[in-house]
């Protein structure tokens, strides 16, 4: 199984690192492909970073996608993923839907921790596009940028385990976070947390393998050409 995973940014800064990340999720005989976009953003952390990447997105989609099972357009506001799914008859998988969708097997009740607090409006609209608005209860923010992420992984991760227990104040019984580049993360806040904590990128890339397994793609009475 070959699965191309798309970085939506202008660098390739952190392609072998999050190779590596969903190689840790991933099932032995999945093959990854990293790629990011030739000019764009470091991050996508408001709407119009999100909607200028959409073109290169899909054009990156066109090029490799015939070469592969499954795409992931790795960022959790999963800019371009709708398009693609319209043009492509492959399993094409946004994180944050991914992650939602996880949820709704380990939960009823939603939260989301995110990194920037300019990434919460792209996740509420988000959330009413996919008809979650209901089931999330709380979208809270650790109110960095993704480039310091890495940093201070330490203070990263004490700034998550405070938004997770408010997010579990304000009611939530599953917590995903929401930002690729807290990949990897989830397992140590795990450890402080009694509610699950779900990592985007295993979300992903273990739904893009099943669809990929049981021969299944989207629905075109939904994405149509």
């Amino acid at each position: 199984m070959r699965i191309l995973v798309i970085n939506p940014i202008g660098t390739s800064r952190w392609n072998e690192s999050d190779k590596r990340i969903y190689e840790s999720f991933s099932s032995p005989n999945t093959e990854i492909k990293v790629v990011n976009l030739e000019e764009g953003p470091i991050s996508i952390e408001t709407r119009k970073a999100k909607a200028e990447v959409v073109p290169q997105i899909v054009e990156i989609a066109l090029r490799y996608g015939k070469d592969y099972d499954a795409i992931i357009v790795n960022c959790c506001a999963d800019p371009g993923v709708d398009v693609i799914r319209s043009i492509l008859d492959k399993p094409v998988i946004g994180p944050c839907e991914a992650s939602l969708a996880l949820a709704t097997v380990l939960g009823k009740k939603i939260g989301i921790v995110t990194v920037s607090k300019t990434s919460i409006p792209i996740f509420e609209e988000h959330i009413r596009k996919l008809n979650f608005e209901k089931l999330v209860v709380s979208i809270r923010a650790i109110d960095i940028s993704v480039p310091e992420i890495e940093e201070d992984v330490n203070r990263t991760i004490n700034l998550l385990l405070k938004e997770c227990k408010e997010a579990e104040k304000e009611g939530a019984e599953v917590i995903l976070l929401g930002c690729t580049g807290l990949a990897g993360l989830a397992r140590e806040l795990q450890k402080h947390i009694e509610i699950p904590i779900i990592d985007p990128v295993g979300a992903a890339i273990k739904i893009a393998e099943n669809l990929v397994t049981l021969k299944l793609t989207h629905s075109k009475k939904r994405y149509f050409s």
